[in-house]
C-alpha cells in the first residue's frame, strides 16, 4: 500500500465536508490520479437495506449492536479497494438513543488503516443555516450548545484516533462560500503523496 493515501475525514452533518471532498476526487482525478470519495454511511445502507432500513438517517435508528455489524461490514468493504486516494467520508460521531458513539471505532479504524485523519469543520452559525437549507435529509434538530459539544467531542475522537493509528491528524475550516479554500488545504495537506 506504500504511495496510497486512505484518508478518513469526519465532520458534523451540515459542515460541507462531501462538498468539499467532491471537489479534491475531481482535482486529483484532473490531474491523471485514481481518486475515490466513499460515504461510510452509504456503504452501511447497502448492508442495511438487507434488514428493512430504506435510508442513510434511519441507521442511527437501529440497536447499537446491529449499527456495530453494518460497521464492521461497510470497513471491510472500504479496506479493499485499490485507488491513490480513498475518501472516506463519514462522522466521527453519532447520535443515537443510547447516547453519543464513535462513528469509527478503533477496530473499524484498525481495519482502514487511514494514512491521515482530517475533521471538516465550520461555524455553529453555518452548520444550522446549512442543516435548515437541506431538504433531502431527515436531522433531529439540536442546539447551538449540542452541536459545539459534539464539535469536541469530534476533536477529541480525532486526536484519539490519529494516537491509534499513527496518522497525523488535521482540521480544515470549511468556511460560508470558501469551500474552494478548504479544498486546497487538504490537498496541500496530501502534498507529500500528491
Amino acid at each position: 500500500m506504500a504511495g496510497r493515501s486512505r484518508v478518513v475525514v469526519g465532520g458534523l452533518p451540515g459542515v460541507g465536508k462531501t462538498t468539499v471532498l467532491n471537489g479534491v476526487v475531481q482535482k486529483l482525478v484532473a490531474d491523471s490520479r485514481s481518486a475515490l470519495l466513499v460515504v461510510f454511511g452509504s456503504v452501511m445502507l447497502d448492508e442495511a437495506k438487507k434488514m428493512g432500513v430504506k435510508d442513510r438517517d434511519s441507521i442511527r435508528l437501529l440497536p447499537v449492536k446491529d449499527q456495530r455489524e453494518l460497521q464492521i461490514s461497510a470497513a471491510r468493504r472500504i479496506s479493499n479497494i485499490d485507488a491513490d486516494y480513498v475518501f472516506i467520508d463519514t462522522h466521527f460521531i453519532i447520535r443515537t438513543k443510547e447516547g453519543l458513539w464513535p462513528g469509527l471505532p478503533l477496530d473499524i479504524l484498525r481495519e482502514i488503516n487511514p494514512t491521515h485523519i482530517v475533521l471538516v469543520e465550520a461555524p455553529v452559525y453555518d452548520i444550522v443555516k446549512r442543516r435548515e437549507a437541506d431538504r433531502t435529509r431527515k436531522r433531529d434538530w439540536e442546539s447551538e450548545e449540542e452541536i459545539q459539544n459534539e464539535i469536541e467531542v469530534s476533536r477529541q475522537f480525532m486526536v484519539v484516533a490519529s494516537a491509534y493509528t499513527g496518522a497525523p491528524m488535521k482540521i480544515i475550516n470549511n468556511l460560508d462560500g470558501r469551500a474552494t479554500d478548504a479544498m486546497e488545504e487538504l490537498l496541500y495537506t496530501l502534498k507529500g503523496r500528491v
